[in-house]
């Protein structure tokens, strides 16, 4: 496969779609969520959108699609998000059908109604598992990771 795009078509959409399926190594080198952008949360939305097409399978093995729920809680977060609280910040699917969002030695794993955290500091590690979603209290924990 090459780095070109594939154009996907109906009779009415266009899409250009990277031509490398998530999971595996040709993804993780030459399709990058992490983009040059003017908007952080612009980014974060192109990302969101891309991971909304996936369908069950999309590692290759028994992932499940993102459902719509997780979809539409992380485009709260980022609605909400001031462009600032998001620099760094990379987006990515999770084989379990929850979408994380990673920052240096932290990630904050988001699913239809909770989530969990973790980031690093020296050789311990903290976090939480299984909050129950807002979208304030996930923003809260963006800030608290990158004020770390």
């Amino acid at each position: 496969m090459s780095h070109t795009s594939a154009i996907l078509s109906d009779n009415q959409h266009y899409a250009a779609e990277p031509a490398c399926p998530f999971a595996t190594a040709e993804y993780e080198t030459s399709c990058e969520f992490t983009m040059p952008s003017s908007s952080e949360k612009s980014r974060i939305i192109i990302a969101v959108d891309k991971i909304s097409y996936l369908r069950d399978g999309w590692d290759g093995a028994d992932a499940p699609s993102i459902s719509a729920k997780v979809i539409e809680n992380i485009k709260r977060i980022v609605d909400l998000c001031k462009n600032n609280d998001l620099i760094g910040w990379s987006i990515e699917p999770n084989i379990n059908g929850t979408i994380f969002l990673r920052f240096n030695d932290a990630a904050i794993s988001l699913g239809a109604d909770k989530f969990s955290y973790y980031y690093k500091e020296g050789n311990k590690v903290f976090g939480k598992n299984k909050l129950s979603f807002s979208p304030n209290t996930v923003i809260d924990t963006i800030r608290m990771i990158n004020y770390k």
